[in-house]
């Protein structure tokens, strides 16, 4: 069911009550802001079920669109998260919804988060200078991160008032044939309000765990978190 805005006006947006967690594809196009001021990026989806609505009908042009409102003073460092995501492969967490304004299209409304692993000309600079020292500098692996929760006033997408509690786990790289060596890793923010993260070593999975929450406008936020986040065989 679509919701009411804050005016009494019927929302477009209706809940299909399923979400996209860790939903991997590759953006098309570059993140713009709409003329409604929210967050947007077409998504090309590896599994394709997501695109089909309600009525069973798929979105004709295979891609779903992510949409969130951003806090206004960090719009940008949002944006720029993303557009830094281009040409690599993309991992999607939020709410699925229909579109009635759009024929039922489907779309990602609110977007809660997406990551992307980052080529090695897009490292951020402050790991270069760690990376330099390692024994091997190869054997590291740098994510990007952007999330948020909505920041809209009036026709708020379905559950954009709940907090939702986000993960995402992260397998090592590749051990080098080396002594002396030990796996680490570091997240830095680029932008971080009403937002609070944790990092965890999985040493039986061998995988690193990232669990983040994001505060909806109903609690400290809207919130945002930005940031990113390296692994890497360290020099013991």
């Amino acid at each position: 069911m679509g919701l009411m805005d804050m005016f009494g006006k019927k929302s477009p947006l209706v809940d299909t009550g399923k979400s996209l967690k860790n939903a991997q594809g590759k953006l098309s196009g570059a993140p713009r802001m709409t003329a409604d001021g929210d967050f947007s990026v077409w998504f090309v989806p590896e599994n394709k079920q997501s695109l089909t609505n309600l009525k069973q009908v798929a979105n004709p042009n295979g891609m779903l669109e992510l949409k969130v409102k951003t806090v206004g003073q960090y719009k940008q460092s949002f944006l720029d998260a993303v557009a830094g995501m281009a040409d690599q492969p993309v991992f999607v967490t939020g709410i699925l919804v229909n579109d009635d304004s759009q024929g039922g299209k489907v779309q990602v409304h609110p977007l809660d988060l997406i990551y992307a692993p980052l080529p090695p000309e897009r490292f951020p600079g402050w790991f270069k200078e760690i990376q330099k020292n390692l024994k091997d500098p190869n054997a590291v692996l740098v994510y990007r991160f952007a999330a948020a929760t909505d920041a809209s006033k009036a026709s708020k997408p379905p559950k954009a008032e709940e907090v939702r509690e986000l993960q995402a786990a992260f397998p090592y790289p590749n051990k080098p044939m080396l002594p002396k060596i030990k796996i680490d890793f570091e997240i830095r923010k680029t932008a971080l309000m009403a937002a609070e993260f944790q990092l965890s070593n999985d040493m039986i999975r061998q995988k690193v765990v990232l669990d983040l929450t994001v505060d909806s406008s109903k609690n400290e936020g809207p919130g945002i978190f930005t940031g990113d986040l390296v692994i890497y065989w360290a020099n013991e």
